[in-house]
């Protein structure tokens, strides 16, 4: 036993050194320093390097203090792997990472900009504080490096004037999980997105479990680019401006069990509208819509319209009435709708596009609380400052009058709602939205996920096969397809570099089909698994790696 102990170590240090060059460490980053307080976190970073210039460890874990403040006085760039977390204690205030007044009183932007893979975690970004009346483009992240990828979970990020996350880089990746964004941008109608591409192609974006609460602009934004997989599912965007997403070209999505309270609230006009605004297509203002992918864009992704695969399904929406008053108040103004004419006609055209699905999404009043309610008087009082050309209107939410910069801790809203239909209508009998907000829930949907089993439909199948899991490198969730074109006993199951069995995933009679399986490797180690198939007589394994 001891030698295998031994040899379970000795591989997963060798794992780890192949991988990445060297085996990481953790330090704890201080606050201030000989220096001072501002900008110590960037000089302990930046600093942490050998007398030849080179990185001390390229993959050493930085982490930040729980109630301590970080504060910076500008930009900052990592051109190397970086990852920054803090330790998982949600009874404590996270690390704050804020921006440090300049001489002259002006609040700066503190953008990170990340050249390698990077990982946040347990961190609370914070941009502007209310009567702040900067109107530039700050963000927390801009994601700067090819090939690269971006992960964040369970982080706040609270009153930045632009993209929450902006791409400025070719086939990225960018996972976002258990995070929640507050107040992003209260100055002007189209900055303040949660997720932004300046125009490059991407691999994967992926957002899960995430809420984005009185934000002004669009919540997931592609621009007019192309995105290999998309996964937005288990959301809950409560407030936003202008629609909710602009993805015209999706190839692989699926967009489901969300909830999207006041999506779209500024509506818009005829002149809006055939001035491109809201649609590239100059169309009804929708929630949701695509179009068909453009020739050159479709060949150099290898994508033809019959093999685009979008799932979208038991999503909710909703208008409240005091927006429609709004709306109706003012004459040339028309309200949003779920999807616009051309959306509705592609997910109709099942003959050429068979594996486009739009089920199960609803109109309803999700019955949020009446405190976070409240927020829809200044809502409406931004449309009409808007609309009727008034005096800007910034709609900060700041319930009580407490201090919020440079932070609000705990988290003032609940965005837990009682609509009982809602609450079981997500796949698995769950409830919609942000599960974050039913904690209860969260911890059973984990565990659901990690060995559920979904057919897929409108398939043709092929033989066996196999599928690459995808996200690959993953955390901690990714998604397995396998094709068994005729009725068998099968098994997947998921084994350690030793070969040890982790995980049965399925283990059970399939009728001949195609078939998804979400795995949750959340109870595992970073690190190279094995995942392997057997139906009937046939049998294939695959390589997948978890990093945490």
């Amino acid at each position: 036993m001891k030698k295998l102990i031994l040899l379970a170590f000795a591989v997963f240090a060798f794992l780890c050194t192949s991988i990445y060059g060297q085996a990481p460490d953790t330090v704890l980053v201080p606050s201030s320093d000989a220096t001072g307080v501002s900008d110590a976190l960037t000089r302990y970073i930046l600093g942490d390097t050998t007398a030849s210039g080179a990185r001390n460890n390229i993959n050493r874990v930085y982490k930040l203090k729980r109630g301590d403040i970080y504060l910076l006085t500008g930009k900052s760039y990592y051109n190397f792997p970086l990852t920054l977390i803090a330790d998982d204690d949600a009874t404590t205030q996270p690390p704050v990472i804020a921006p440090f007044p300049l001489a002259d009183g002006s609040i700066p932007r503190i953008t990170f900009y990340v050249y390698g893979n990077t990982y946040f975690k347990n961190l609370y970004f914070q941009g502007m504080a209310p009567g702040d009346t900067r109107n530039s483009s700050d963000r927390p992240v801009n994601i700067g490096g090819d090939n690269t990828t971006f992960r964040m979970k369970n982080c706040v990020v609270e009153g930045f004037s632009a993209a929450g996350i902006g791409n400025i880089a070719a086939n990225t990746s960018v996972f976002m999980e258990d995070c929640l964004y507050r107040n992003i941008n209260n100055i002007s109608q189209f900055n303040g997105q949660f997720f932004y591409n300046f125009g490059t192609t991407m691999d994967t974006i992926s957002i899960v479990n995430c809420t984005y609460f009185n934000g002004s602009s669009y919540f997931l934004c592609n621009a007019s680019q192309y995105a290999k997989y998309i996964r937005f599912e288990h959301n809950t965007l409560f407030i936003n401006n202008d629609n909710p997403f602009y993805v015209p070209y999706l190839g692989k999505a699926v967009i489901k069990n969300n909830i999207l309270f006041c999506p779209a609230s500024v509506g818009e006009t005829l002149t809006e509208r055939a001035d491109g605004y809201y649609d590239w297509d100059n169309q009804h203002l929708a929630v949701f819509s695509i179009d068909t992918i453009p020739t050159d864009m479709a060949a150099a992704n290898n994508i033809t319209e019959a093999t685009r695969d979008i799932n979208l399904s038991n999503n909710a929406y909703f208008w409240p009435q005091k927006i429609k008053d709004c709306w109706a108040s003012i004459d040339s103004l028309i309200p949003p709708i779920w999807l616009n004419d051309r959306t509705t006609a592609l997910f109709n055209d099942h003959a050429h596009y068979p594996l486009l699905k739009n089920t199960n999404n609803v109109e309803a009043d999700p019955g949020f609380s009446s405190d976070v309610l409240t927020i829809l008087d200044s809502t409406v009082n931004f449309v009409k400052a808007i609309r009727l050309k008034g005096s800007p209107h910034k709609f900060f939410y700041n319930p009580s009058g407490a201090p919020i910069f440079p932070c609000r801790w705990p988290i003032p809203e609940n965005l837990a709602y009682s609509n009982t239909t809602l609450q079981t209508a997500a796949d698995g009998g769950f409830p919609l939205g942000d599960l974050n907000w039913f904690p209860a829930k969260k911890k059973e949907w984990a565990a659901w996920v990690l060995t559920d089993v979904k057919q897929k439909e409108n398939t043709v199948l092929k033989g066996f096969n196999l599928s690459q899991n995808f996200p690959n490198p993953f955390n901690p969730t990714t998604i397995i397809n396998f094709n068994i074109p005729s009725a068998a006993k099968t098994t997947l199951k998921v084994f350690d570099v030793l070969g040890r069995e982790v995980a049965t995933l399925v283990n059970k009679d399939l009728n001949a089909g195609s078939y998804q399986v979400d795995f949750n490797a959340a109870k595992l180690s970073s690190g190279v698994y094995i995942y392997r198939i057997d139906a009937g007589s046939f049998s294939a394994s695959r390589k997948m790696l978890l990093l945490k």
